[in-house]
C-alpha cells in the first residue's frame, strides 16, 4: 500500500482559518464576511490564505495564521492549535478497531495497516478518523464514523478540504481507480476478491457530481464510479457520467453497498471458518503491498 500518515504539522494545518482567527480573537467584519478585526489587525481570509492589511503580511494555512496572531514560532502554534483541535485518543483506538473488525467486517490486517501509517486512527468521541489527503498524499481533513449504537455520526472534520483530497488507498499495480461513497466502503472493496483487478479506491465522502480536480493527478488508466446501488446512487452516477463520460459505472450487485456486500460474502463463509471445534479460523486476509 501506499503512502505514509499525515504529521501533526499536517493535520493542524487544515484547521478552518476562521476558527482559528474566533480562538485568537477576531471578530468577523459585519460589512465583508471575509474579513475579521481585532485591535491592531485587520485580515481577509479566501479559503486557506489570509492577508493582514495593517500590517502588510500574510499566509496559507492555520499554522501561519496563528503564527502571525500569536507571534510565535511554529512549534509554539503547533501547541496552540492543538487546543483548537486536539488529536487522536488512543484510549479510544480498540473501541474502533472492534467495531471496524467485527461489526464492519474489515480485514484486521488492513485496519492494523491504516493504523500504523497514519491514515486512521480515533478521535475523543470514539469517531473512526479516516485522514484525507490529495494526490501527493499531503492531509486535507478527515472522513469521521461514528461507531456508537443507533445511527452512527458521519461528516467531516473542520477545515477539512473535499476539493483538495479525499480518503483513498492504493494497491503497488496497474488498473483501474473506483470512486466509492464511504472509507469504509473504499476499505471493504479492497477486500473484496472481484475488485482484486483495482488499482486504486477513493472516497468521495458522499456522491460527487463532478470529478474534483484533485483526483485527475492521480492518473486513472480506466475510472469507475461504485457509488451504492440505490436510488441516489444510481442518479449521481449518471450525473457524473454525463459530466465526465468515461467514467464506467460499477454497480454493487446484490447489496446496498461495498461493505454490506462483504458483510454478506463473510457471513455466508461462516461455517467454513469453522475448524469443527467452535472456534473459527482466522480469515485469510488482504496481501498488502
Amino acid at each position: 500500500m501506499n503512502a505514509p500518515g499525515a504529521t501533526r504539522a499536517d493535520r493542524l494545518r487544515t484547521i478552518a482559518l476562521e476558527r482559528v482567527a474566533e480562538e485568537f480573537g477576531y471578530r468577523r467584519d459585519r460589512s465583508d464576511r471575509a474579513r475579521w478585526k481585532r485591535r491592531g489587525s485587520a485580515i481577509s481570509i479566501n479559503g486557506t490564505s489570509f492577508y493582514d492589511h495593517i500590517q502588510c503580511r500574510g499566509g496559507g494555512g492555520a499554522i501561519d495564521l496563528a503564527m502571525h496572531a500569536a507571534s510565535c514560532p511554529f512549534r509554539e502554534a503547533l501547541d496552540l492549535l492543538e487546543r483548537i483541535a486536539p488529536g487522536p485518543e488512543p484510549g479510544h483506538w480498540p473501541l474502533v478497531q472492534r467495531y471496524l473488525t467485527e461489526q464492519r467486517s474489515l480485514d484486521p490486517a488492513l485496519i492494523d495497516h491504516c493504523h500504523r501509517n497514519g491514515l486512521l486512527d480515533a478521535d475523543r468521541r470514539a469517531n473512526a478518523v479516516f485522514i484525507t489527503r490529495s494526490a501527493d498524499a499531503a492531509a486535507t481533513g478527515a472522513e469521521l464514523h461514528g461507531t456508537r449504537p443507533g445511527r452512527p455520526f458521519k461528516g467531516m472534520t473542520p477545515g477539512s478540504r473535499k476539493a483538495q483530497g479525499g480518503f483513498w488507498i492504493a494497491r503497488q499495480r496497474t488498473g483501474p481507480v473506483l470512486l466509492v461513497e464511504s472509507a469504509i466502503d473504499a476499505l471493504s472493496a479492497l477486500s473484496l476478491p472481484e475488485l482484486c483487478h483495482v488499482r486504486c479506491v477513493i472516497s468521495t465522502a458522499g456522491v460527487a457530481i463532478r470529478l474534483p480536480k484533485w483526483i485527475k493527478h492521480l492518473i486513472p488508466e480506466t475510472l469507475l464510479c461504485g457509488y451504492d446501488a440505490d436510488e441516489a446512487g444510481d442518479i449521481a452516477a449518471r450525473r457524473l457520467i454525463e459530466n465526465h463520460p468515461g467514467i464506467q459505472r460499477l454497480r454493487p450487485e446484490a447489496a446496498k453497498d461495498w461493505n454490506a456486500k462483504l458483510q454478506a460474502i463473510r457471513d455466508a463463509n461462516r461455517d467454513k471458518h469453522d475448524d469443527g471445534t467452535g472456534q473459527r479460523r482466522k480469515a485469510s486476509t488482504v496481501c498488502l503491498k
